[in-house]
């Protein structure tokens, strides 16, 4: 469990690196939503702390 926890993170942290995900129509927001909704699920992060984590300014400066 705890490699599968890294996998999610290092592929997140890719996608911000490359500005999208080889073979997918996602951008950096897409990217970031996806991998902290894996986060979430995968018990990385708990909902209040994801969610005080957002920040609408940099999301809408990302979106491309």
């Amino acid at each position: 469990m705890i490699t599968l926890k890294y996998l999610v993170l290092e592929l997140t942290y890719f996608g911000f690196g490359l500005g999208y995900l080889p073979g997918r129509r996602m951008n950096r927001v897409a990217v970031a939503i996806i991998g902290s909704a894996f986060g979430v699920a995968l018990g990385i992060l708990d909902l209040k702390t994801a969610w005080e984590a957002i920040d609408p300014n940099t999301s809408v400066l990302c979106w491309e």
